[in-house]
This record gives C-alpha cells, sequence and structure tokens, in this order.
C-alpha cells in the first residue's frame, strides 16, 4: 500500500508540474500581448500627441503673427535692396554719362579746329588760283561755271562747320540721358563736314585743272609759263 500511495502522489506531482508547465506558456503569451498592446497604445498616444502639436502650431495666433514678420522682413529687406542696387546704377550712369560728355566735348573741338583749319587752307588756295587767272588773263571758257562750284562747295563746308560747332557738347543734360543721341548727332554732323571739305577740295580741283595750258593773248612760251605757274600753285 506504501508503495501505491508512494507512485500515486508521484503521479500527482507530475501532474501538477505539467499542468503548471502548459499554463506558464499561456500566461507568457497573455503577458506579451498585453504588452505589445501597451506598446501600441503608447505609440498611438505618441502620434496622437504629435498630431495634436502639429496642429496647434499651424493654427497658432503667434506663431501666425511670427510669420507674417517674416514675410514683412524680407519684402522690406528686398525693396532696400533694390533701391540700393537702383540708386548705385543711377551713379554708375551718371559716372559714365559724364565720362562720355567729356570726351564728346574733346572731341567735337578737335573736329571744328580739324574742319577750320582744312577749310583755311583751301581758301587760301583759292585766293591764289584767283589772283593767278587774273594776273595772267587767262581765258577759260567754263571760268565762271567752276568758279561758282568752288564758291558753291566753299559756302556749304562753312555752314557744316557752323552747324558742328553749334552742338555745343557742354549743354548735354545727363539727367535727361540723351548722350547716346547727342553722340550720333554728333557722328552725323562730322560725316557731313567731312564730305563737304571733300566737294569743296573737289570743286577747287577742278577749277585749278581747267587753268592748265588755258589760252592767253601771249605766245606759247607765255602759255607754257602760265601753266608751269598753275602747277606751281596746285602744289603750294
Amino acid at each position: 500500500m506504501r508503495n501505491i500511495r508512494r507512485f500515486i502522489l508521484s503521479l500527482a506531482v507530475v501532474m501538477l508540474f505539467t499542468g503548471g508547465a502548459m499554463v506558464l506558456p499561456a500566461a507568457a503569451e497573455h503577458g506579451g500581448g498585453s504588452n505589445n498592446s501597451s506598446g501600441s497604445s503608447d505609440n498611438s498616444q505618441i502620434a496622437d500627441d504629435t498630431s495634436n502639436n502639429t496642429a496647434t502650431i499651424s493654427t497658432s495666433p503667434e506663431t501666425n503673427d511670427l510669420t507674417e514678420q517674416f514675410r514683412e522682413t524680407a519684402k522690406e529687406n528686398l525693396q532696400l535692396a533694390r533701391a540700393s542696387h537702383q540708386k548705385q546704377t543711377e551713379q554708375h550712369r551718371q559716372r559714365a554719362c559724364e565720362a562720355r560728355k567729356a570726351n564728346l566735348e574733346t572731341r567735337e573741338s578737335n573736329a571744328v579746329r580739324f574742319a577750320t583749319n582744312h577749310k583755311a587752307v583751301f581758301n587760301k588756295i583759292y585766293q591764289r588760283v584767283q589772283q593767278f587767272y587774273t594776273n595772267k588773263q587767262l581765258n577759260v571758257s567754263d571760268y565762271a561755271t567752276l568758279k561758282a562750284n568752288v564758291d558753291t562747295a566753299s559756302a556749304n563746308a562753312q555752314t557744316s562747320i557752323d552747324a558742328l560747332r553749334a552742338l555745343d557738347a557742354s549743354s548735354i543734360d545727363c539727367t535727361s540721358q540723351t548722350v547716346a543721341d547727342s553722340v550720333a548727332t554728333f557722328q552725323t554732323a562730322v560725316k557731313d563736314t567731312r564730305d563737304k571739305l571733300k566737294a569743296y577740295r573737289s570743286a577747287l580741283v577742278d577749277l585749278i585743272k581747267s587753268l592748265k595750258g588755258a589760252g592767253t593773248g601771249a605766245n606759247t612760251t607765255s602759255g607754257t609759263d602760265n601753266s608751269t605757274g598753275t602747277t606751281n600753285t596746285t602744289n603750294q
């Protein structure tokens, strides 16, 4: 009997421990599930808190006011930068205008002096040709026509020189931004004056050529002397 009791007791102990072993994994699994659920709940709570904080930031009056301040400050800084750039640009344009104006004044003065000096030389040659024609009593059939051409060319050249001088680059107003127009006008005037002086010289050359070999009341030797005298006058 004693052995039987021991055997039954041993079986009971085994059954007890076996039942406990089976209950522990289930309890552990249940406990793990509770922890996971708790973790998920915590994560959900954190997400909710973050969402709530974000919603609070985006709709906060203080945040909106600060954002608006950022915009206004940026706009003011941009306007200041633009105004500074515009001022620097105007100053640069003013300095460039003054430099171009000074250069134009110098070029205009030189052009007028150049044209006046050349016309003075042509005038002196023209006077000598007329004196030579009169003194030698030459006979040139188209002398009057050629002389009229020279007179017209001389007058046109003088008019162009006077117009060039009247431009007066010193009167240019840099604030009106018309320097480019003044430069273009000056270039046109210089070209016209140059062309008029060339026309004057060409008419004068035609007159001088007509005197070569011109007949007079004298003999052939006299005609040769006249031709030589004309040539010398031309070279002068």
